[in-house]
């Protein structure tokens, strides 16, 4: 098992004043202190930093919009420069059940380096386009990740190991980011876990855009498949 308190918890989030307060109560619920969290506000013209801050959590703020990626870095980056060994992160818009975070910590830390939620088979009210790029690029994951299956390799609900995020580099800075922390890590030689988690499909709203985000993964695809 391993042990909360060596754990930070990452969460980027754009434009989600309406859900932040809840998804942060219920950690507060699982037994998180405030020190252990941190919201990466990527420039919303919402609330959501003072969401945030009103939930005596540390906030990152980006002026701008740069990118769930790009939030990712910054928040893997306080939690490094803090001393945590694992850095869980989570979507703040309440698709994920906080409670199901003891799968995670459930898990033997000697047998992985990453573990990835995977909501398959569950992916039932996914949108087409994000079923498509999810299951494009964990088929291009897994035909080269050997042992190393892949079926949910956008799944934001994750626990990374600091190693993981000392050593690998991360070059992109939008939704494809996820994508590419499995396939360096997997060219790394770092071990992959999935664990199986369910996914409310609640949101309001995806801030994905379809065309530009499925080529960003297209585009990651070929990378992997033929440079990285």
């Amino acid at each position: 098992m391993i042990p909360f308190k060596d754990v930070a918890i990452v969460i980027p989030a754009y434009e989600a004043a309406d859900t932040l307060k809840k998804v942060l109560s219920d950690w507060f619920r699982f037994g998180a202190k405030a020190e252990q969290i941190w919201v990466v506000d990527d420039g919303s013209s919402d609330a959501t930093g003072d969401a945030a801050l009103g939930m005596g959590v540390g906030v990152l703020t980006h002026e701008r919009n740069r990118g769930k990626g790009a939030a990712h870095k910054t928040g893997f980056k306080a939690a490094l420069a803090a001393g945590y060994q694992w850095i869980m992160t989570m979507d703040a818009d309440t698709q994920h059940d906080v409670r199901e975070a003891n799968r995670f910590l459930g898990l033997d830390p000697a047998t992985f380096d990453l573990a990835i939620g995977t909501r398959r088979p569950n992916m039932a009210g996914m949108p087409f386009d994000r079923w498509f790029v999810n299951r494009l690029t964990s088929m291009v994951l897994s035909i080269f990740g050997g042992r190393h299956q892949v079926t949910d390799s956008q799944c934001g609900y994750r626990l990374i190991s600091a190693e993981v995020l000392r050593k690998v580099p991360l070059r992109t800075n939008h939704f494809d980011t996820e994508s590419e922390l499995v396939a360096r890590s997997l060219r790394a030689g770092y071990r992959i876990k999935e664990v199986p988690i369910t996914t409310l499909y609640t949101s309001p709203r995806s801030h994905i855009n379809p065309f530009l985000d499925t080529l960003r993964f297209i585009r990651l695809c070929f990378r992997y498949l033929f440079w990285w």
